[in-house]
């Protein structure tokens, strides 16, 4: 994963890691890119959280319950044994609770929705994959994108950022139905719960620039 083509969750957590955290991350993956280069395979056995997020949306279209879906995946597998009850009760408090999906029949959106923010002057592209695309009886519709890192916790700044990117990646829905959550800590962030101020772009771009430089000079080493 070169910070020039990355998913959105893994450059938010990068602009707030601290400095130690970040770079090990950035050092793992340079040596993971070498790796390639050199004729090896880059995997490490896959995304680590895409099976939960598949019963996530299986769950909420009623083609499954997350807390049965999850003990299956712990008794298969057993390197998700602690995070993924984690995970799990964070993101039913808040389909329950905060995102008022409770008592709501829900559908997913056939198509997975898929976007890329290209931020030319800086040469990057940050992907978003595999959002939540739900619609609640044809009334209103939500689209979610969850943040996984145990560390750091998503800020309200990174909040706003990551709306911002969303927005300006998925161009073809409802800005105001964007929504990103963190189940870990329970919290969720959406245009109305944290408006943009309208100096994300800027900000964004400053900390992608500093990312950029950190992992260059990493990898020069």
């Amino acid at each position: 994963m070169s910070v020039l083509d990355i998913p959105l969750r893994k450059v938010l957590q990068l602009f707030y890691a601290e400095q130690k955290l970040q770079r090990s991350i950035l050092k793992n993956d340079i040596r993971l890119d070498l790796k390639k280069e050199a004729g090896g395979t880059r995997s490490q056995g896959g995304d680590f959280y895409l099976p939960f997020w598949s019963d996530v949306k299986k769950h909420i279209s009623d083609a499954g319950d997350l807390n049965d879906l999850t003990d299956a995946r712990v008794g298969s597998n057993r390197n998700f044994k602690r995070l993924y009850p984690l995970l799990r009760d964070g993101v039913l408090d808040l389909l329950n609770e905060k995102l008022r999906w409770s008592n709501e029949p829900l559908e997913i959106v056939p198509q997975s929705v898929h976007g890329n923010l290209q931020i030319e002057e800086l040469g990057g592209l940050i992907r978003i994959r595999d959002a939540i695309h739900a619609r609640v009886r044809g009334k209103y519709t939500r689209v979610v994108y969850p943040y996984f890192s145990e560390e750091p916790a998503l800020p309200e700044e990174g909040g706003r950022l990551g709306l911002w990117a969303m927005q300006q990646a998925l161009t073809k829905l409802d800005p105001n139905d964007m929504r990103i959550i963190d189940p870990l800590r329970r919290v969720f962030f959406s245009p109305e719960t944290t408006p943009l101020r309208g100096d994300e772009e800027k900000v964004f771009h400053e900390r992608y620039r500093s990312l950029i430089k950190e992992w260059e000079r990493l990898k020069a080493e």
